[in-house]
């Protein structure tokens, strides 16, 4: 789905993501007061000063704090906008303590300097000083509360469900203690968000196997400090009810995806527990303007050797193909081979301007949709559930063609990456 971002297991972030979201938190902490994306100002929505919004019981619970994180994660995205709020998953089984990037005072930061970790403790409000933990935080156990998680989540209806995953997640603002004990001060402590960044994730685990509308009650709860968008009215929790709807999901699995390139074998660590629990998996291929001539993209699991005369009608190792429409008009094909671009092969520019041009290219609207969107995604969960249930790893090979079927060099293709999105 076009503009839906993904909320990530903390253990699962690449070292560019957790550097990422960092430093947005710590320029958060940075913003004065004044401004409304300024950590004291989110953070003091929760249990104040000057008001307590938040809500631990029924109705409100679920819905409230779902409102509350993504105003949270709006904020953190005006300063970087590629960040999400990770969640730290104490409910799926054994573990102890915070996640690893929260645990120490200090890291390293891109540029090899140590400096505060903002993951490991966040300001108080009005110069109180950095929140804190419980001194044997690292060796606290949350494993019976993970069951309780869990048995929650075969609970009916809407009511019961809230009722019991609040116990687990009371339980886990108790153990982490500290400031997070407590309601005025539990939102200043960063781990605040990824703890309840997980609740929200059972809650919509619990929609997807449950489904139906909210009961009356929690659907017409009003949601302050929250507005509906351009409206003075309070969001209620009917406007909260589906994640896709605010814009985001959770990405359960920790797949480590090596880069796609057309042409070369990816392999993929892709244990058969993870293929068999996923609900999906999607070949997102991102491109922000149209293929200079038509062209299409073939796709195979575990054939290393596949090249654009490999069988594909009976062949298991298949996949799967997309394709793109050309733009190149009339121009001559040696210009369009060239130049890589209709516009610029008309106007005569060269190879040094292109290789140039194309970190900024744009025509407008000459270059027949150049600041348009031509994602194009490829289901390929049951290709990749067919391979061996003894593979611990998995590879994936694009071959791109052009309409005769002969290849076209990666070079000629204008893509700005390959992803697999796994569910």
């Amino acid at each position: 789905m076009s503009g839906i971002r993904y909320r990530k297991d903390i253990d699962c972030l690449t070292d560019d993501e957790l550097h990422d979201l960092r430093e947005a938190l710590a320029a958060m902490y940075l913003l004065p007061a004044s401004n409304p994306s300024s950590f004291a100002v989110q953070a003091s929505f929760h249990g104040g000063p000057p008001t307590e919004y938040c809500r631990h019981g029924a109705p409100g619970l679920l819905t409230w704090h779902r409102a509350y994180l993504k105003a949270f994660e709006d904020a953190l995205r005006s300063i970087g906008c590629e960040v999400s709020i990770p969640f730290w998953d104490w409910s799926s089984g054994p573990s102890t303590g915070v996640p690893k990037a929260c645990r120490e005072a200090t890291y390293v930061n891109r540029s090899g300097t140590t400096v505060p970790n903002p993951l490991y403790s966040g300001p108080r409000s009005g110069g109180g000083g950095q929140t804190v933990r419980r001194a044997d935080i690292d060796t606290t156990v949350f494993d019976d509360l993970a069951a309780s998680a869990q048995a929650a989540m075969s609970a009916t209806p809407f009511d019961s469900f809230q009722n019991q995953i609040n116990g687990a997640h009371g339980g886990v603002h108790g153990r982490v203690d500290g400031d997070m004990g407590n309601v005025p001060t539990a939102a200043y402590d960063p781990i605040f968000y990824l703890h309840h960044a997980n609740l929200d994730r059972l809650w919509a685990a619990w929609q997807a196997t449950h489904p139906g509308a909210l009961p009356a009650t929690e659907a017409t709860f009003e949601l302050p400090p929250f507005n509906r968008p351009f409206s003075t009215q309070w969001q209620r929790g009917s406007d909260v009810e589906s994640t896709d709807a605010l814009g985001y999901r959770y990405r359960t699995f920790c797949l480590f995806i090596p880069a796609i390139d057309l042409w070369k074998f990816a392999v993929i660590r892709w244990p058969w527990p993870i293929r068999e629990r996923m609900k999906s998996a999607r070949l997102l291929v991102k491109s922000s303007r149209m293929q200079p001539r038509p062209l299409e993209v073939r796709v195979f699991v575990d054939q290393p050797e596949a090249t654009e005369g490999t069988k594909r009608i009976g062949n298991p190792g298949f996949a799967g193909v997309f394709g793109f429409i050309g733009h190149a008009g009339d121009l001559p094909e040696s210009k369009i081979d060239a130049l890589h671009c209709p516009e610029c092969a008309r106007l005569g520019h060269t190879d040094e301007h292109l290789h140039h041009a194309e970190q900024v290219h744009d025509h407008g609207g000459e270059h027949g949709g150049a600041k348009e969107r031509f994602d194009v995604e490829l289901d390929v969960t049951d290709a990749v559930r067919s391979a061996s249930r003894d593979a611990e790893e998995i590879g994936l090979k694009l071959v791109a063609v052009d309409v005769n079927g002969e290849p076209v060099d990666a070079d000629d293709v204008l893509l700005e990456g390959i992803e697999v999105v796994v569910e």
